[in-house]
């Protein structure tokens, strides 16, 4: 599309935005993206060549689901670690940590390496770092390549804590 052609303008409230989020990829999806990979998904159309294929060509296939850890599950390790830290850590500290806290909860899949070279469990570590700070989990005013807990990560933490621990004992780990 040309700069400056008239498109449609589409008003989303916060939580549908939030939830939009939630579904995105990649950092380079767009809103568009995610809702055109819906459609396709409600329609039953094949879908077209999108950023995803970009990504496929950088990163390596897509995990099958399934194959790895849930980005989600990232989300409570991380929000105790930055908590235990006092509030605020260098990211390297964090993924350091986190792949100790982790270790028995990945999957193979989780460490496989990526066309990158950085390993599948670490780069999604910093996905869960982007859709944390999106959801007010994590402060997005950090000095660079620091991350910090926010009053909502640590409620949210609280809230979540039990549930992940519990989790962890059926699973034996």
């Amino acid at each position: 599309m040309r700069y400056g052609a008239l498109v449609p303008r589409v008003d989303l409230s916060t939580p549908t935005y939030r939830r939009l989020l939630q579904r995105a990829e990649s950092f380079d999806d767009s809103a568009e993206d995610v809702i055109a990979r819906l459609l396709d998904e409600v329609e039953g159309d094949e879908p077209e060549t999108t950023t995803e294929d970009a990504l496929d060509e950088r990163f390596g296939a897509r995990a099958t689901p399934g194959s790895i850890l849930p980005e989600r599950e990232y989300w409570v390790p991380i929000l105790m670690i930055l908590a235990q830290a006092g509030g605020a850590l260098s990211g390297s500290h964090v993924i350091t940590a986190l792949g100790d806290v982790m270790r028995d909860r990945l999957t193979p899949g989780d460490f496989e390496v990526l066309r990158m070279g950085e390993v599948r469990w670490r780069n999604r570590a910093r996905f869960a770092r982007l859709r944390m700070k999106e959801q007010g989990l994590l402060s997005d005013q950090s000095p660079r390549g620091i991350w910090e807990i926010t009053n909502e990560g640590r409620r949210y933490l609280d809230e979540n804590w039990a549930d992940w621990n519990d989790k962890a004992k059926r699973l034996g780990r």
